[in-house]
């Protein structure tokens, strides 16, 4: 009998509808309407159900039952409209998948799998469909069974749960049995006819373990096998109808073998390739493969390993070959068919049909002997009572069981700062772990590498442990908590004085070639120090390195306490300079009038370069309008500060002295808008966005001006306009033909046409400008006084220092020049600068002195001078120079090689560098921090949004297309970038320390202008 398309869809649509009545009405199926949803048979061959949701015709007596569909998808009160959407692509999506499998296959499977049990006295506790359509399989079932069911899709699962009202049914995809609630984990039975197809399933836990695991994940139907293998009691039988790609493809032996190393086979059968032509109308290969779980397998027995093995035929004398075909279906007893036959398939391969050419009745009881011959053959009930007879290897003898020693799983607890290819002991052997990592997941698998035996020895290794891992927490805590360890440092000199007793020193015997085998090795063995014969502890093992201890035995002047107090804490704090200077308030607020003035807006003293700079006009309203509420002593402070600031502000700018030109961004766009109006005759609006600094202009009604006197090409008046407002003007094309063909080239009468009216309109628009009245004029004034002619920039006064520890003894002069005293004291105020100074003025030894200046008063930690290579050496001569006993790291080109750039970085960590010295190619190789890296390109992310939903609102959004365009091509690739870098930061788990924690928290770049900083 032949598919009949409309009366299985026919079918399907009573048995939905049934289905969702009586989910409504909350009640179970009757037999009669249980017999209406078994007629469901999924949507398998009906290409007409693509066009649900769209317009198309469909024609004949297909239009009906597809009309009467959709309503009942969209009237159905349970489905949210997410849901709905979802339900019908799924139904589109199982036109080319959903093929129900013939009643007689599932009985024929159920009733061996019964005799096999009853027979053998086993009890059947659980059965699992997990793709099971309407339950096709669950007859597999034997009563007194704990049967669960597992269906994606949302309407088979609907009437899956009303048909098999006795099984626990759940919606989801097999990856998410974890998450159902199931009573049973494991199961003694699974069965279903799996879904085929490249369709990737992320299954976490599949995906950790590595190896065969994650590769199933990749292809629906090998996840099916494994995903189920992994969820069987030991013993158990899985039964799958699956199409021929799992047995004849060469790429899928990963899967033969991890099946029949971790199973026995009991069956493989090959299916009539019409097998499905009953319930879906389609030609389709398929096999029937059965196994009983039997982990710890001694060897493959002979049919297993030709179902490892694939092999092609000769189609004819020219040497034409077939595609791969599995070598198990050349033994007796595995096809069920009547005969076969090569032929060419709708891809224009070569392949072996089968086919059956008896009655369906005929067909099911020569299934029933296969079954039944090889069940009797190879299905083991000691593996299902759980006994654990000997094992004969392939030679004969007694295999005994072995723990895995090669790559496994690390199952211990990992450590938040071990990396990639950090040693670990696990398991009694010392190795490296691994981290694997996918786009797919959040999660990390972890593996562990055994280390060859020869190399490591394990208790200096058990010794070596401990140091590292009070290194790093004694790192890490002073790191976050800016606060001294000093139980955690007495600790690791412990550990590393007990270490050397015994093993020797770092630098000594093979303790570095050992140390280095540890990924973590090249920073902890940094925490000893080298310098020509003598040995000796790092900086870090006396004193804390992330973070700066303020003395305050060690006074210093009011000028210096203001310097350190501004950079230490950002602003000048009363308390840290009477501390530090010993002085009360009064004596400091008298010592340094004049360079702090008292603000009552933040009820805080400020230094004047901070005070008495910037928007002045602003700051002195602001603090003319607190005066009111003020004391006397704050009152008194309030009025100096206000004279200091009046004193300040700038001469007022009168309109007659502004080169204004159209296009002036701080001018208001109503102001071009009245011009534009009285150039074009016409209302006009016009809309600034600073998104990508573009000016939009429409006209509100026709202008004979715009589309004639100021029109070029196809370029009106408008379009001039906004080209005079930015100052541009239009690339105009013409077509020429040019050896025969037709090409665009400039058109450059137009473009000079086009070029003159603009420049027309822009001087039109300062003539009018200059004619309108004082009002306007005056207005234009103060708005430009007050954005811009009220900044003030600050001045610095360098004399008064004193540049302790500095020497002159290797230079021709004995001071510095007044020039260099000021860039040293900017640099000191505002924590950095720019010198921009002529060559021979003195760059160099300012960047040494502010660097070392800095790190003296304690405004900085760890500064930094990045030079070119050809001056680099220049600046580190200067520096010795200049401070003979100063602690400077500066490294030579051998030190940035991958072998040895690791070591210099830790070394930056762990000492307490008064400077470092690098070019620029070395600071391109230090790692940037995650934090700065994400914080970047969120906050550029964030303002593309912004800016989109500013032109969102805007009223010529339609005018805009190409400036949308831009901002969403833009998002889409920080999107993309951030997903791209929050991977590589979770993979980043072999890179050693990253900028942000080597310290440096200042930096001095010499001739900044060769780099893009």
């Amino acid at each position: 009998m032949s598919y009949d398309k409309l009366k299985s869809l026919v079918a399907n649509v009573e048995a939905i509808e049934t289905a969702m009545k009586i989910k409504v009405q909350g009640r179970k199926a009757t037999q009669e309407e249980k017999a209406v949803l078994s007629r469901y048979s999924g949507f398998g061959g009906i290409k007409e159900v693509l066009n649900i949701g769209t317009d198309r015709p469909i024609g004949g007596n297909m239009d009906e039952p597809i009309r009467r569909l959709q309503e009942l998808i969209d009237a159905y009160p349970y489905f949210s409209e997410p849901m709905r959407q979802a339900v019908t692509e799924s139904i589109k999506a199982s036109v080319l998948t959903a093929f129900y499998t013939p009643k007689f296959i599932v009985d024929a499977v159920a009733r061996q799998i019964h005799t096999t049990f009853r027979q053998n006295g086993l009890q059947m506790r659980s059965f699992l469909e997990p793709s099971a359509g309407i339950g096709g399989f669950l007859p597999v079932a034997m009563p007194d069974t704990y049967d669960y069911a597992i269906e994606k899709d949302h309407i088979s699962e609907l009437i899956l749960s009303l048909l098999q009202d006795d099984a626990v049914t759940s919606t989801g995809g097999f990856e998410t049995i974890g998450e159902m609630g199931f009573e049973h984990t494991k199961f003694d039975v699974i069965a279903s006819n799996i879904p085929f197809g490249n369709f990737r399933v992320f299954d976490a836990e599949l995906w950790k373990k590595g190896g065969a695991y994650e590769q199933a994940t990749k292809t629906i139907h090998n996840y099916f096998f494994v995903k189920a293998m992994e969820l069987l009691n030991e013993g158990g039988l899985l039964a799958f109808i699956t199409s021929r790609g799992i047995a004849d493809t060469a790429g899928n032996k990963f899967v033969r073998e991890y099946l029949v190393n971790n199973a026995d086979l009991i069956s493989a059968i090959r299916l009539p390739d019409t097998l499905f032509m009953q319930t879906g109308g389609i030609e389709v290969g398929s096999d029937l493969l059965v196994f009983q779980k039997h982990t710890h397998k001694a060897a493959l027995s002979l049919r297993e390993r030709s179902f490892l093995q694939t092999y092609k035929e000769k189609v004819e004398a020219a040497g034409t070959m077939t595609e791969n075909t599995n070598r198990i279906f050349t033994l007796p007893k595995t096809a069920l068919a009547t005969g076969s036959r090569i032929v060419m398939n709708q891809y224009g391969k070569y392949v072996r049909k089968y086919q059956w050419l008896g009655d369906e009745n005929a067909m099911s009881q020569y299934l029933s002997a296969l079954l039944k011959h090889d069940f009797d053959r190879y299905f083991r009930k000691g593996l299902f009572m759980g006994e654990a007879p000997a094992q004969m290897s392939l030679f004969g003898s007694i295999a005994i069981e072995t723990a895995n020693r090669g790559r496994r799983a690390y199952t211990d607890k990992q450590e938040a700062w071990m990396k990639e290819g950090a040693m670990v002991a696990f398991e009694g052997q010392v190795g490296v772990i691994r981290f694997r990592k996918s786009s797919h997941y959040e999660e990390m698998a972890v593996d562990f590498v055994p280390v060859d035996e020869g190399k490591v020895n394990t208790d200096r290794a058990n010794d070596y442990f401990p140091i590292r891992k009070a290194y790093f927490e004694l790192s890490a805590k002073e790191r976050e908590e800016q606060k001294e360890q000093p139980y955690l440092r007495e600790r690791l000199n412990t550990l590393y004085d007990t270490f050397v007793t015994k093993w020797g020193y770092f630098h000594a015997n093979d303790n570095k070639e050992f140390i280095m085998l540890d990924s973590l090795g090249v920073e902890v063995f940094t925490i000893e120090m080298q310098v020509g014969k003598d040995i000796f502890k790092a900086d870090i093992m006396r004193e804390p390195l992330a973070f700066k201890k303020i003395d305050t035995d060690k006074k210093l002047t009011p000028t210096e306490a203001l310097a350190s107090c501004l950079n230490f804490y950002g602003c000048v704090d009363m308390d840290y300079l009477m501390q530090t200077t010993g002085k009360d308030e009064e004596e400091i607020i008298g010592d340094l009038k004049d360079e702090i003035f008292y603000n009552p807006v933040r009820d805080a003293w400020e230094h004047k370069g901070r005070f008495l700079a910037g928007n002045v006009i602003d700051k002195c309203k602001e603090v003319v309008s607190c005066l009111p509420g003020l004391s006397d002593k704050r009152k008194e402070w309030t009025e100096a500060a206000i004279k200091a600031l009046e004193a300040t502000v700038p001469e007022p700018i009168p309109f007659e002295e502004l080169d204004i030109n159209m296009g002036e961004r701080w001018i208001d766009t109503v102001l071009y808008a009245e011009f534009a109006a009285e150039l074009f005759g016409t209302e006009t609006s016009v809309m600034y966005f600073d998104v990508n600094d573009t000016y939009l202009v429409r006209l509100q009604g026709y202008s004979p001006v715009a589309y004639n006197t100021y029109s070029v090409r196809n370029y009106n008046g408008e379009e001039l306009f906004v080209h005079a407002l930015q100052d541009t003007v239009p690339e105009i094309t013409k077509e020429i033909e040019r050896n025969g063909d037709k090409v665009r080239v400039p058109d450059e009468e137009a473009i000079q046409e086009a070029a003159a009216k603009i420049q027309e309109i822009r001087t039109r628009f300062n003539e009018w400008l200059d004619n309108q009245p004082s009002e306007v004029r005056n207005e234009i004034a103060r708005v430009y006084n007050e954005r811009f002619n009220c900044y003030v920039r600050p001045s610095y006064d360098g004399s008064a220092q004193t540049f302790p520890g500095l020497s002159f003894e290797q230079f021709p002069y004995d001071s510095l020049y007044p020039s260099q005293k000021d860039a040293i004291w900017m640099i000191k105020q505002n924590g950095g600068g720019v010198c921009w100074h002529e060559v021979g003025t003195g760059k160099t030894m300012i960047m040494c002195v502010a660097a070392y200046e800095m790190k003296r008063l304690g405004l900085v930690q760890k500064p930094l001078i990045i030079g070119l290579k050809a001056n680099v050496h220049e600046i580190a001569d200067t520096f010795r120079k200049a401070y003979p006993s100063a602690k400077i790291l500066y490294p030579g080109k051998e030190d940035f090689t991958p072998a040895n750039r690791k070591e210099v970085f830790s070394k930056i960590k762990n000492n307490n560098w008064d400077c470092i010295i690098l070019i620029h190619d070395q600071f391109a190789k230090i790692p940037q921090s995650e934090e700065t890296m994400i914080e970047i390109f969120t906050e550029e992310l964030c303002d593309v949004e912004r800016n989109l939903e500013v032109l969102e609102q805007s009223t010529m959004r339609y005018r805009s297309g190409r400036m949308q365009e831009g901002l969403e091509k833009r998002k889409q690739n920080l999107s993309a970038k951030l997903q791209e870098l929050r991977m590589k930061i979770n993979e980043r788990k072999d890179e050693t320390i990253d900028f942000h924690s080597m310290g440096i928290d200042h930096i001095f770049v010499d001739e900044c202008h060769y780099q893009n900083f």
